[in-house]
């Protein structure tokens, strides 16, 4: 350990020198330097976002009647954030569900956990997020809120996200990162710009040493990318994109609710919170592992002033290796506890090893975009086709072990049983769709918008030896509407209506469900949502929205065996909230991305009449969220910032009883920016929870009926320094 605090001290020590030196004189003048992934005139830190593709009508964000939120690589950069969960603190109405160190990475919106099969886009195309992100490629990340049932077809209700690459630019440029922590990890990253004779083209690759705050789940990961880009004739240019990342590291499970009435069922959150602690640390534990390869192919062609065409395909492989010591329920006690843990802290541990998960995801999309005036009312269409293939093939067998007791506050060592004995679930799923959208402006102030997506979907699964084999085909339209009225040069007030169109398949459990790894028929939600928006100035927008989505979930039958018999809509929620918004430029020195998010989200319909009315579990009641980057006149260069998060009414069990405290985080960070040996050079120190607050950040409710805890993540300390060649 004392190693890496050297390392850390030496990175730090060089840049409170820099700054300390440039600040008492400095021989040669500097410009600022321009960050060069920033790809529009504005300087940085760009957090005013004019576009975003995921919205699907190709208009400006401050005049499409959408909640649509937009996470910039200046952002990201500016915040030192490493993961998908370090972003989503960036956005009041994004939360994390079952994040952890050395686990795939999920999302709630609006409360609304999002499928990792059908919400994710990268670059408009499906993508699967059954893979770890590698944020060094990242341009920016776009959030499109509510149902998407137009924009993906089938997906859940919260939102739809799309990662969006970075692509070759005019001037060459070759940019150089190293960064460490406190703990030792140590990271570097190149991102190197080129172009040959109007063959544009750009790599970006990372390796890190990753050192966890959680007791032995240090891993390591390496990332490559490239993306080329040419103009075949005035008309047509093709870009390709392809990226391939590899990532290895034990996960860290959560703990659970300790059962102190002893009627089996945990219901008290435990009284110390210990970040360190990690259940899969036996001597026989295995680290996760992912390899994930992705390509991408894109044909734009301008048939004239008012009409392109644009074909685009992608395919994504994943190889999986998921291996935990992973807790569930306990036995130790005179009434079994599921879920949660005995009042004294034990847990069984099973010993669970799905090795050879091979995951595969291809999907093609082929649109007609164009303007037609008709009556003296422009219309922008676009006309569409598109499809999708996801399949999993997992190994024949898997292994989930019972190897005894543990306990949260005293851990011991158990013994292995990797023997794999239960059967796996194979999937298929394909979507084919057909779809339309237009927005007309009706007048100067009036614009109106909508569109229908209507997708067939075939999803199939069966047994690893081919039994209880399911199918099923099914044909849904889902359409939008909506309409923007500008009040004022620079306000809009808006309303829309949508539907959105979800799957669900059976936890492969075969001890708690009768129809075990079972493919259920489609659900639909529908959405209204009233909103506005204000440009207070030409870089800084404001926005606010009310909304109500009602979504119906697969709800579960008590059968005489003592398991459940799953059932397609059986159970319904409603989400009424409030959003509001605040991002980018109050004046040349305060940049801010502020929001709040206040829900209310509630059963209205279930199986269980106890359940009507109770709120959602593991979703805020109110969250805000807010960052400010201020640059000190001062000292030229120098920028500091500063995220505040605060969350509270997040339920843990389902009737309520016990609620996750209110909580707050404070981060802070700094960069500087300035010319060495004629290299401009960017250094950053960043503090991540700077005030070193332990809560238990999230408490999500699994599809097998666990409940989980996960604390907030100890003070962490980053530093790094940027230089471009």
């Amino acid at each position: 350990m004392a190693h890496t605090e050297t390392s850390l001290s030496i990175a730090v020590a060089l840049a409170t020198a820099t700054l300390a030196v440039n600040a008492a004189s400095q021989t040669t003048p500097t410009t600022e330097r321009t960050e060069p992934i920033t790809v529009s005139a504005k300087s940085a830190p760009v957090l005013d976002i004019d576009n975003a593709e995921v919205g699907g009508f190709g208009a400006p964000i401050s005049k499409t009647p959408q909640s649509i939120a937009v996470v910039g690589s200046d952002l990201i950069k500016a915040t030192a954030s490493q993961t998908l969960s370090q972003v989503l603190k960036l956005d009041a109405s994004l939360t994390d569900s079952y994040n952890t160190t050395g686990f795939i990475e999920s999302l709630s919106v609006r409360g609304f956990l999002l499928t990792n099969e059908n919400n994710f886009r990268r670059n408009g195309l499906a993508t699967s997020n059954y893979a770890p992100i590698a944020l060094e490629n990242i341009e920016r990340i776009e959030v499109l809120k509510g149902v998407a049932g137009l924009q993906s077809g089938v997906s859940a209700p919260g939102g739809l996200v799309n990662y969006v690459t970075k692509t070759p630019l005019r001037d060459a440029f070759t940019t150089a990162m190293l960064g460490v922590d406190q703990r030792g990890g140590v990271k570097t990253h190149i991102d190197l710009n080129r172009n040959f004779n109007g063959l544009g083209v750009r790599v970006n690759a990372a390796s890190e040493q990753m050192h966890s705050h959680a007791d032995r789940a240090d891993g390591r990961r390496t990332f490559v990318s490239a993306a080329l880009a040419v103009a075949l004739n005035e008309r047509t240019s093709v870009s390709i994109n392809a990226e391939h990342h590899e990532r290895r590291q034990p996960s860290v499970p959560g703990v659970g609710l300790l059962d102190g009435d002893g009627d089996g069922v945990g219901e008290t959150l435990p009284g110390r919170i210990n970040p360190s602690l990690n259940l899969n640390n036996q001597s026989w534990s295995l680290p996760f592992e992912a390899k994930t390869s992705t390509a991408q192919l894109t044909l734009n062609h301008r048939l004239n002033n008012d009409w392109s065409a644009r074909i685009s395909a992608n395919t994504q492989r994943s190889k999986i290796n998921d291996r935990i010591a992973f807790p569930d329920g306990c036995g130790n006690a005179a009434t079994y506890v599921y879920p949660g843990l005995c009042a004294n802290g034990d847990v069984d541990i099973y010993d669970y090893r799905s090795d050879n998960e091979q995951r595969a995801l291809s999907s093609w999309d082929a649109q007609l975009n164009g303007r037609v005036t008709t009556g003296g009312i422009e219309h922008t269409l676009r006309l569409g086709a598109s499809g999708r293939k996801i399949t999993l093939d997992a190994s024949p067998r898997q292994a989930y072990n019972y190897v005894g007791s543990n306990n949260i506050f005293l851990p011991t060592a158990l013994p292995s049983n990797g023997e794999a004995l239960d059967l796996n679930t194979d999937n298929r799923e394909r979507t084919t769709e057909l779809y339309a959208s237009v927005h007309s402006k009706i007048n100067a102030r009036w614009l109106s918008f909508a569109g229908i997506r209507t997708s067939k979907l075939s999803r199939a699964s069966e047994r690893s030896d081919g039994s209880r084999a399911t199918s099923f085909d099914q044909t849904v339209s889902t359409p939008w509407i909506g309409s923007s009225y500008a009040i004022s040069n620079d306000t809009t007030l808006y309303a829309s209506w949508g539907q959105g169109v979800e799957l669900d398949v059976v936890p492969n459990r075969s001890s708690r469900f009768v129809n075990f790894g079972e493919a259920l028929p489609a659900l639909k939600s529908k959405q209204v949502e009233l909103g506005a928006k204000w440009q207070v100035n030409p870089r800084l927008l404001a926005t606010a929205a009310l909304f109500e989505i009602n979504k119906p979930f697969a709800d579960d039958l008590r059968q005489a065996d003592g398991r459940s018999l799953r059932v397609a809509g059986a159970k319904t929620a409603r989400h009424r909230g409030a959003e509001f918004t605040a991002a980018g430029r109050i004046n040349d020195a305060l940049s801010l991305q502020a929001s709040l998010m206040a829900l209310d989200a509630t059963f209205t319909r279930a199986v269980d009449p106890t359940l009507v009315g109770t709120r959602v579990t593991n979703v805020p009641r109110l969250k805000a969220s807010l960052f400010a980057d201020y640059k000190v006149s001062a000292i030229r260069g120098l920028s500091l910032n500063s995220l505040l998060t605060t969350e509270r009414g997040k339920n843990v069990n389902a009737d309520g009883s016990t609620r996750l405290p209110s909580a707050w985080q404070l981060d802070a960070g700094l960069s500087y920016q300035r010319t060495v040996w004629n290299k401009a050079s960017t250094w950053r120190i960043n503090v991540e929870n700077l005030s070193n607050r332990i809560y238990w950040r999230e408490a999500p409710t699994q599809s097998w009926g666990g409940v989980y805890l996960f604390p907030s993540t100890p003070r962490t300390v980053r530093a790094s320094v940027l230089i471009d060649f």
